[in-house]
């Protein structure tokens, strides 16, 4: 009895190394191919999963990708710290002999982002904000326009960025930057001069959501240089698919 069962057990394990065996070669992908010459085997072997040139159909992108962002923005950050919008840009100086009235304060916010993709979630790059701030004055008698003010914003920072959430063609992640800014401003005393002020840049993003693989838009919100909300898109660049 004791026999018998050995010998199964051994019929089993054979069976069983044949199949292991099959499955693996059938793994490899391998075709025949006849022709007069004679009989050709070509075996494919499945690429790693941790080759940066696969990626899974669940994630966004791939490792060392570089990527490109244009964007703008509402609410900005000043020299200061304030949210740009909520105050005007004002005129300095008594150059103007003409009495006038004042129109509404513009801002108008355009970002460049570059980043490198570290790995799948942390992302390495830098960013440069131009906000600018107009506003007309007017002839109080005729309404004509007289001078357009200017108080503008310029920071340049580097960002990084932290994906948390990766699935499909959705990402979500959060920034963080710190750099240098400057403020442009005109003032008018003897003739118009521009003056100038060095001040820290900074920006943070808690939540910010693209939707894309190569090419993506984006929201983000949070507060500083690059606004209380932007939204652009971008372009990912060297993201190899299967």
């Amino acid at each position: 009895m004791r026999y018998h069962q050995l010998r199964l057990c051994s019929i089993v394990l054979v069976l069983l190394a044949i199949v292991a065996t099959a499955e693996e070669s059938s793994a490899q992908y391998s075709y025949k191919f006849h022709d007069s010459l004679g009989t050709y085997e070509v075996r494919f072997t499945p690429a790693s999963e941790s080759s940066r040139f696969t990626q899974s159909h669940t994630k966004p992108l791939l490792p060392r990708t570089h990527e490109i962002r244009l964007s703008t923005s509402y609410g900005g950050t000043t020299w200061s710290g304030e949210v740009a919008n909520t105050f005007d840009v004002e005129y300095y100086g008594d150059a103007l002999t003409t009495p006038v009235f004042r129109g509404p304060s513009h801002r108008y916010t355009l970002t460049l982002d570059y980043g490198y993709w570290v790995n799948e979630w942390l992302s390495i790059g830098a960013s440069v904000t131009y906000m600018a701030g107009l506003r007309n004055l007017y002839n109080s008698s005729t309404q004509a326009r007289v001078l357009t003010i200017h108080d503008d914003n310029l920071s340049i920072m580097p960002i990084a960025r932290f994906a948390w959430y990766r699935r499909g063609i959705v990402q979500l992640y959060s920034s963080a930057g710190v750099g240098l800014g400057l403020n442009l401003w005109n003032r008018y005393y003897y003739g118009r001069e521009v003056m100038t002020e060095f001040y820290c840049a900074f920006d943070f993003k808690p939540l910010g959501i693209s939707v894309g693989r190569k090419w993506f838009g984006f929201v983000e919100v949070g507060y500083g240089s690059r606004g209380i909300v932007n939204a652009g898109f971008g372009v990912r660049i060297n993201n190899k698919t299967r």
